[in-house]
C-alpha cells in the first residue's frame, strides 16, 4: 500500500463516519419535510411556518454543518489516485453520498443516474459495501418517501 493510498484510505474512514450520520440526520429530515410541505400545501409563507413547527429546520441545519465536513474530504477523495481496493471503497462512499434522494419524497432507494448503479454495486461487491448499501436502502425503503 502506497502513502498515498494509504491516506486515501483514512479519509474514507473518516468519511464514512461522517457519512452514516448524515444519512441518520437525513432519515428524521425527510419525514418532517413531508409533513411540513402537506401542512402548509403550495403555501410558501406557511412552509416556512411548518418548517419550524415540525423541526425540520434543526435537522437540516445539522445536515448542513455535516455536509460542510463531509465535502473538503469528498473532493479529496475525489481527486486521489486509487491502488487498493481499500482506496476504491473511499471513493464508492462519495458516490454513495451524492446519490442519496435530492428531496424528502423519494422512492426509496439512492439515486444513481443510469449506468451508474451497475458500476457502483460492482464497486460496492468488491470493496465490501453491499451490507452497508444494502442497510441505508433498507431505511431509504422503510421511510417511504412518497
Amino acid at each position: 500500500m502506497t502513502a498515498t493510498d494509504a491516506a486515501l484510505i483514512a479519509l474514507g474512514e473518516r468519511f464514512e463516519k461522517l457519512l452514516l450520520e448524515h444519512m441518520d440526520a437525513w432519515l428524521e429530515w425527510a419525514p418532517r419535510m413531508r409533513a411540513a410541505h402537506a401542512e402548509a400545501k403550495d403555501n410558501v409563507s406557511a412552509l416556512a411556518l411548518a418548517i419550524q413547527r415540525t423541526g425540520c429546520g434543526v435537522v437540516q441545519a445539522r445536515m448542513s454543518e455535516l455536509e460542510r465536513d463531509m465535502q473538503p474530504l469528498a473532493e479529496e477523495i475525489i481527486a486521489a489516485p486509487v491502488t487498493s481496493l481499500s482506496g476504491l471503497r473511499a471513493k464508492a462512499l462519495v458516490a454513495l453520498w451524492e446519490a442519496l434522494p435530492a428531496t424528502a419524497s423519494h422512492q426509496g432507494a439512492f439515486d444513481f443516474p443510469d449506468a451508474s448503479r451497475s458500476l457502483f454495486e460492482a464497486v460496492a461487491g468488491m470493496t465490501g459495501l453491499l451490507p452497508l448499501v444494502s442497510e441505508l436502502e433498507a431505511r431509504l425503503e422503510a421511510d417511504g418517501g412518497i
